[in-house]
């Protein structure tokens, strides 16, 4: 394959979608053929160069990182660039002037396509491919350049749950008649978490217990509202590891994601749908977007988004009938096992690059 230069702001072991779904198609690939320029600190290895790529206090931002590049591209002999970023780090692919490949998944585009128009309608035409990780970005993107590639996000989940582990953490969230409600999603005002809280502030059931795993500018405001409703029974956790994760997972009921509608900023696939039907969890979601893609009526409940008595009337539903919970639990594992597998997805991103 050809030597890869993967530019990127989001790789693990930082969080987030963007971050999870590019280290899964590269982590497969030798570390040879590719080198990774990043400016997170905390990405470390022997093929990871760690570079300021933004400066907000010089025009263009990228200034002094694309000399950096320049270099970094002729001593590595880096014959192609892979970004799943289009603005800015797509600038940066754009104006090095070698072959590049842009990874879009949802949001970023609609953004791109509205900030930087013309740069953004350039950057997309000149790629050499277009990696969308859901056939709703690949639509959105067809008219720019028709080179579109679908990979989907893929989980590789190392399924090691220490048993004993996992009782002590049952008895320290969990008493037997107990519903545990599950988020894990970035703190932002289209995921819905707080469509969630004000949903249980209505159905005022003392024997749910509500989970919000994920980092992000909503939290404050998360927290304003469940001291405001006085909902001692839900949790925000902002430090849960991926290790740790998998223990939530098991010990949930039910997994909610209402999402809301934002022509901007859309959900582009949804990873944490495919964690949560590895785990046999009943979902309750939005009816937009790329989820869909996933879920569909017969393995998830879809709410119309921003219907705060539909989400209410859905989690009053499965908190009351295990029976459901157990149905949509098995049809969602079965549809996620028909997605590939991290290798064979990465293999596909191997044959692209060669």
């Amino acid at each position: 394959m050809k030597k890869t230069l993967l530019l990127t702001h989001e790789y693990y072991p930082f969080k987030g979608g963007i971050a999870n779904y590019t280290y899964s198609l590269f982590k497969f690939f030798n570390r040879e053929d590719y080198l990774i320029v990043t400016d997170q600190k905390e990405v470390k290895g022997n093929n990871i160069i760690n570079i300021k790529l933004i400066n907000k206090f010089i025009k263009p931002s990228y200034l002094f990182s694309f000399f950096k590049l320049k270099k970094i591209i002729k001593d590595n002999k880096i014959e192609i660039i892979f970004t799943p970023n289009i603005l800015p780090l797509g600038s940066l692919a754009y104006f090095l002037r070698i072959p590049y490949i842009i990874s879009l998944h949802g949001l970023d585009i609609n953004l791109a396509l509205k900030n930087r128009p013309y740069l953004s309608k350039k950057i997309l035409k000149k790629a050499e491919k277009i990696i969308v990780n859901s056939k709703q970005t690949g639509e959105r993107v067809k008219e720019y350049n028709d080179k579109v590639e679908l990979i989907y996000p893929s989980i590789d989940i190392q399924n090691n749950i220490d048993n004993n582990k996992l009782a002590v953490l049952r008895k320290e969230i969990k008493n037997n008649k107990e519903i545990i409600l599950l988020t894990v999603a970035r703190l932002s005002k289209r995921k819905g978490q707080d469509l969630v809280i004000k949903a249980l502030a209505q159905l005022k059931d003392s024997n749910i217990k509500y989970y919000i795993i994920g980092q992000g500018a909503e939290e404050n405001n998360l927290k304003k509202l469940i001291k405001e409703y006085k909902l001692n029974n839900i949790q925000i956790l902002n430090k849960i590891n991926d290790e740790e994760l998998q223990y939530y997972y098991s010990l949930a009921d039910i997994f909610v994601l209402p999402q809301r509608n934002d022509k901007e900023d859309k959900e582009g696939f949804g990873i944490v749908f495919l964690e949560a039907g590895y785990y046999n969890l009943p979902i309750i979601a939005g009816n937009k977007g790329g989820p869909l893609e996933i879920l569909n009526n017969s393995n998830s409940i879809l709410i119309e988004q921003d219907k705060q008595e539909e989400l209410k009337e859905a989690l009053k539903l499965l908190i009351t009938n295990e029976s459901k919970r157990k149905e949509l639990g098995h049809n969602i594992k079965e549809s996620i096992l028909k997605f590939s597998s991290s290798p064979k997805q990465s293999n596909k991103l191997k044959e692209i690059l060669s």
